[in-house]
């Protein structure tokens, strides 16, 4: 083979090669025309194939894309590199987002334009690159958002407080809509957060709640999820599955209204329960949810519902130690009557022992008080132990023996119309009725 069929063979493969690329590449000429680019950038730019793009004017390919900064601001295109190599000036490598104006998905791009001048030092063509970094952007994007929502997860105990603050978060990066639904007990969900970025679309939200409410008996959506545990994805909502979830014809003209693009439903589960669920709604023309964001969206929620969980248990913990204190405050009082009682016997019978004229009988009587009040008063001790026993889990210790139900219920008669007062207690009794009890 002579060195000129070696050569040509190398410019067919350096074809092929900038031809399949991984990176887009462009070349333009000196005014601004593209006069190539390869097959990634033709795809990148919604073309199938680069003769489709170079058949396109350059302004009716911009044309579909809405062009921001970095921040997410508008990127003027005088702060293009391409404008600037076809300057002459070969700019630093820039940081791009393409937003398409017909779908409102987004693509980010470092970009780079190199000048090559001519002999006369003149812009001859300008070779632009794109490297793609959008996988790159969005999971960064992810972290940092599962970051955020863990600072706002960590700031109140009330759950209710936590989820909204959520919801609000949730709709300044990944969702144009929140709306978070719990179960409370056996009833239908609640919903306990819903955010959006604007206010309009939220009243309409709450309307739509309001006036076709989202019950166990209505089909598909929040009671599906909470049913199967199973998270749902629409990635594209079609005027086809909006008349599939209204209830009828003002239903379907307010799910119209409210512009629903993509939706993303996920179950709240802690300790494989599910009482909640999170969705997450993007309208028609800005956010879209794909397969790759589910993972991101299950575990928001999953962190969600833990905080949700911690709540509820803290919530039980503070109602158990209040019940608690609520039952030695009772306790106490109970104890605290029967002591005095015994406290004023006891100092009724010194004083009458030490008086000249004592009565044995009335010495006797106080001290039959004192003891039949000391006994009540070990009841209760034994009663608070048998709750004690019983909290932990241990069967409560019986001392079975031959009891006459009859006599039981008379001395506890003569107790009680010794301290009734006024009352008239009268018991009605039977001999005989003996078994195996506790007495």
């Amino acid at each position: 083979m002579t060195d000129r069929g070696r050569s040509m063979l190398a410019e067919a493969d350096l074809q092929i090669v900038l031809r399949h690329a991984a990176d887009a590449i462009t070349v333009q000429a000196p005014d601004g025309r593209l006069v190539y680019a390869n097959l990634a950038a033709a795809r990148s730019l919604g073309y199938e194939s680069p003769e489709a793009l170079l058949d396109t004017p350059i302004a009716d390919v911009m044309s579909r894309f809405e062009l921001l900064d970095e921040d997410g601001g508008p990127l003027e295109p005088s702060a293009l590199p391409s404008r600037q190599a076809l300057a002459g000036r070969a700019g630093s490598p820039t940081m791009v987002r393409f937003r398409d104006v017909s779908t409102g998905h987004e693509r980010w791009s470092i970009v780079q334009a190199i000048p090559i001048h001519d002999e006369s030092g003149g812009v001859r063509l300008v070779i632009n690159t794109f490297q793609d970094v959008t996988q790159l952007r969005n999971t960064d994007h992810r972290l940092r958002m599962l970051a955020d929502a863990g600072a706002v997860l960590s700031q109140s105990v009330d759950y209710q407080q936590t989820l909204q603050g959520l919801a609000d978060l949730l709709v300044r990066t990944i969702a144009d809509w929140c709306v978070i639904d719990v179960l409370e007990g056996e009833a239908d969900a609640t919903r306990v957060a819903i955010a959006h970025l604007d206010p309009a679309k939220r009243r309409l939200a709450e309307e739509i709640q309001r006036r076709y409410p989202s019950t166990a008996e209505t089909a598909g959506g929040v009671h599906d999820v909470m049913r199967t545990g199973q998270s749902i994805l629409i990635a594209d909502v079609t005027d086809e599955t909006l008349r599939g979830a209204a209830q009828d014809d003002e239903h379907y003209r307010l799910l119209r209204e409210a512009n629903i693009g993509s939706v993303a439903i996920v179950p709240l589960r802690v300790r494989d329960e599910i009482f909640g669920a999170l969705t997450l709604i993007g309208s028609a023309g800005s956010h879209r949810f794909s397969e790759a964001d589910l993972p991101v969206i299950e575990e928001l929620a999953r962190r969600a519902a833990t905080v949700v969980d911690n709540t509820r248990l803290l919530h039980e913990a503070n109602d158990a130690v209040r019940l608690r204190d609520d039952f030695l405050a009772m306790a106490s009082h109970d104890m605290r009557t029967p002591l005095a009682v015994i406290l004023a016997n006891l100092q009724l019978a010194r004083r009458r022992i030490t008086a000249p004229d004592a009565d044995p009988s009335e010495i006797g009587k106080n001290l039959d008080a004192a003891e039949r009040t000391t006994q009540k008063l070990t009841g209760l001790v034994g009663e608070l132990m048998d709750i004690s026993i019983l909290r932990s889990g241990q069967p409560l210790p019986l001392n079975r023996e031959p009891i006459d139900l009859a006599s039981v219920v008379g001395s506890t008669t003569d107790e009680y119309r010794r301290l009734g007062g006024d009352h008239q207690i009268t018991a009605s009794l039977q001999n005989g009725i003996v078994g195996e009890w506790d007495a």
